[in-house]
């Protein structure tokens, strides 16, 4: 197997399957502990403290993967009004193109932004209040999924738009289009 073929397989396979498997294996403990929180909260009137301490490290880490998904399939959120407005394929094409080159720049922004923090919890080990549950569990989420990996993937729609653009390729072929 050459490097691209490896390469492609890494990025357009592999990785956005763990990312699939990690939303859901993140998204099990996070419905249970809700379920038993509202539970015991609202049945029994025995509320536990500790609940929300632990559900946000499960939460962080199907939002930011969900985030790093959304950037795989190319579906996050963004204005449709260059569809609508833009007719010419080459104008709108370079619209998309300086759109992917801010987004990516933003992304890039969150990247380091999301090591600062990781690398801040590294070294002074933040922990919750009741549980004295390390915050870095949770937090690690947005450097290592949301900055990582939707940061590559952000690089990935930027350079396949520089190709359409500059060389006239056709778009990169990917699993979420």
């Amino acid at each position: 197997m050459d490097n691209l073929s490896f390469l492609e397989s890494l990025v357009y396979r592999w990785l956005p399957s763990f990312m699939r498997y990690l939303m859901v294996v993140a998204a099990i403990p996070l419905v249970l502990l809700i379920f038993a929180q509202v539970w015991l909260r609202y049945v029994f009137q025995l509320p536990l403290l500790w609940v929300e301490e632990v559900a946000v490290t499960p939460a962080f880490w199907m939002y930011m993967t969900g985030a790093a998904y959304a950037a795989y399939e190319r579906s996050h959120i963004r204005v449709g009004i260059v569809d609508i407005a833009i007719k010419n394929a080459r104008r709108h094409l370079t619209v998309k193109f300086i759109a992917s080159v801010i987004t990516l720049g933003l992304a890039m922004l969150f990247l380091w932004w999301g090591f600062n923090f990781f690398m801040q919890d590294l070294r002074f080990g933040p922990q919750t209040a009741t549980l004295r549950y390390p915050l870095i569990y949770a937090r690690s989420s947005f450097f290592l999924s949301a900055g990582i990996l939707g940061g590559l993937y952000f690089i990935v729609e930027t350079v396949d738009l520089a190709r359409q653009l500059f060389w006239h390729k056709p778009p990169l072929t990917t699993g979420g289009r």
